[in-house]
């Protein structure tokens, strides 16, 4: 292959001016990877997110490129060891990997050391994880020291990793704002105590527990008896609970849409019809079978709820639809016609109905000021578990001060790798209570007593018995256990809060990657795709509206769909996810992913929020200059920082 122009390699890095030293390496990399400059580049981009979390400041240097050479290579030879694999023909190691023996004499000997609490050095992370595996006495691991959820002898010295963190350049850059232009927020003097409700429990919903209430039929009464509740049954739910489920999300939007354009009767799309008629359903993807064929605009159906088509499901023609962004699952009102019976035109996807979203001076809580400090897990780097960015983050709050934390798991991640790999020697309690907790207490005992710190289960948690979702908070039994300090609260996840009168709905589920990867749409009214995934969220009432999530994504309990309703439209929408951070307002809903606070082996993001006082705003012209008239996310100011 010809050498690749240094022309077109400075033309496709674009502004990152390229050395003639990095100029030759990528020529280079181009030759022996049979790359294009186009490819090279975004291999490069990949190399970024990847290893340096998506900082804009590396530049392709030399000594980067050769970094990212090295990725390459290994991504090269996975492949060609797949590939080989596939046809059948042995893989010759071409590299001697040391290797430990043990015999009866040094397996008794390394039984010895570990019931004996002996911190003899180990040789090899190999054999620290073997280490891990034969030891099974609960009693041997409380007597061995907390101060490290690792063998002291595999991190005596700090990971390659934990000082590059250290030495990092970019700490405290500010990623993303919201609504800079507001004046600064003067908090009242001596300070408030905040006023936090929980939506759920405030509509009569009963507190989240392990009890959870199955999600009775609205058909019923409401003065009617309820059923007891049950303890929730994971993987026992049955079909027929699924597809009721999904009958009465699409029955409830429908009798919405109905009163919102007053219709007088509903359609059924699957009859023939010579004129135009409006009609609610559920977009579903044609290819059933195949769960990994992406969904287009050639393969949608509609399905009907049984009392508006009897279930039955019609093909949908968009070609002549002007804007659309639809994914499977989403609940849709479409206008249109079916000609033949066979398939529905649609000449529009109709606005479905908000939720009630009152004015500030239309609600019976006043709206007070207060500022909030907001992050998301993991908190801790790939290859450790130190928690400095947990560290770095409980220090920015202590200098702070915020009325409000919220620290959204998971905090014992199930996908960290030493976890994965069993090479930690703690349980993951252990590793939350000699971790955590003791941040926790310094974030609790430095922060005013009217402050308020809550922490939210993810379903990536180790220390959260519930893998499925919704979850209920964390019991105060394992609080306490963990030596989670007082004053420091769970809520359950999803959760729909009143803070001072702000209504704050947080998701800590990453619905935001799993629809990025079913969204088919065509000049959607929302341009920006991230927060547009974020409003269907809001737009379809529902915390996780996708038909059904990736096969390593948590199970998503029909039976308490209740607990994925959004109540209230919020005023501001936080859902962490893997996705780029951003913070934007839609139709006065603020939309936040503060990102996670670490990203491998590198620091990760954190959001502040501001709320001010309505009066210290100036008001529309089109208001007239009256405050009561605006909405509390035009006082609220977002700032995404880095750690």
């Amino acid at each position: 292959m010809p050498a690749v122009d240094p022309a077109q390699l400075q033309k496709a890095f674009g502004s990152a001016r390229l050395e003639a030293d990095a100029i030759i390496e990528c020529q280079s990399m181009c030759q022996v990877f049979g790359l294009a400059a186009s490819d090279l580049f975004i291999r490069w981009q990949t190399y970024v997110i990847n290893r340096h979390g998506g900082d804009a400041g590396i530049l392709p240097t030399r000594e980067r490129l050769l970094e990212a050479r090295s990725m390459l290579q290994q991504e090269h030879d996975r492949r060609a060891s797949q590939r080989q694999s596939q046809t059948g023909h042995t893989v010759k190691l071409t590299r001697n990997r040391e290797r430990t023996h043990y015999d009866k004499k040094s397996v008794e000997g390394l039984l010895q050391n570990m019931v004996s609490g002996s911190q003899e050095p180990l040789r090899t992370p190999q054999s620290a994880r073997r280490v891990g595996l034969l030891k099974t006495n609960a009693s041997a691991v409380r007597d061995r020291s907390m101060a490290s959820p690792m063998s002291p002898s595999v991190f005596a010295e700090p990971s390659p990793s934990a000082i590059r963190y250290s030495n990092r350049t970019n700490t405290g850059r500010t990623e993303d704002t919201l609504h800079s232009e507001l004046p600064p927020q003067q908090l009242p003097e001596p300070r408030l105590s905040l006023t936090v409700h929980d939506l759920a429990a405030k509509s009569g919903d009963t507190e989240l527990s392990s009890e959870y209430e199955s999600d009775e039929d609205e058909s019923v009464s409401p003065s009617a008896p309820r059923a007891p509740a049950r303890r929730m049954r994971y993987m026992f739910e049955k079909l027929g609970t699924r597809t009721e489920t999904i009958n009465r999300r699409i029955e409830r939007m429908a009798l919405d849409v109905k009163s919102e354009y007053e219709i007088a009767a509903l359609a059924n799309p699957t009859y023939p019809h010579q004129d135009a008629v409006t009609a609610v359903g559920r977009i579903v993807n044609i290819n059933l079978d195949d769960a990994a064929a992406p969904i287009s605009s050639d393969t949608l159906l509609l399905e009907t709820s049984r009392r508006l088509g009897n279930g039955r499901r019609i093909p949908l023609d968009v070609q002549a639809t002007p804007s659309f962004s639809l994914f499977p699952g989403q609940i849709v009102a479409v206008e249109g016609k079916n000609l033949k019976g066979s398939e529905f035109a649609v000449s529009q996807f109709r606005a479905l109905p908000r939720l009630p979203h009152p004015a500030i001076g239309d609600r019976p809580d006043a709206v007070e000021p207060f500022d909030a400090v907001v992050a998301s897990g993991p908190y801790t780097l790939s290859d450790n578990f130190e928690y400095e960015p947990l560290r770095d983050l409980v220090d920015h709050a202590l200098a702070a001060q915020p009325s409000l934390v919220l620290l959204l798991g998971p905090f014992v991640s199930e996908a960290h790798p030493m976890l994965r790999d069993g090479q930690s020697d703690l349980m993951p309690e252990e590793i939350f209570s000699s971790k955590i907790s003791p941040h926790l207490a310094r974030l609790r005992e430095g922060l005013l007593a009217s402050s308020a710190i809550y922490l939210v289960p993810s379903t990536d948690e180790l220390c959260c018995p519930y893998v499925s979702f919704p979850q209920p908070p964390l019991s105060r039994e394992l609080l306490a256990r963990v030596g989670v300090p007082d004053g420091v609260e769970s809520l359950s996840n999803p959760a729909q809060i009143s803070v001072n009168g702000v209504s704050i709905a947080i998701s800590n589920i990453d619905a935001l990657f799993h629809l990025v990867k079913e969204e088919v749409s065509r000049l959607p009214v929302l341009s920006d795709r991230l927060p547009r995934l974020a409003w269907h969220l809001v737009e379809q009432r529902h915390f996780y509206p996708l038909a059904v999530p990736p096969a390593d994504c948590a199970g998503i309990l029909a039976s308490q769909d209740g607990k994925l309703r959004m109540l209230a439209a919020p005023d501001i929408l936080i859902t962490p996810s893997q996705l780029r951070q951003f913070a934007r307002m839609h139709e006065n809903v603020i939309l936040l992913n503060p990102g996670h606070s670490s990203k491998g082996l590198f620091g990760g993001t954190f959001a502040r929020l501001a709320v001010r006082a309505p009066k210290s705003i100036d008001a529309p012209s089109s208001m007239l200059g009256d405050s009561t008239k605006i909405f509390p996310a035009e006082c609220t100011s977002v700032e995404i920082v880095r750690i």
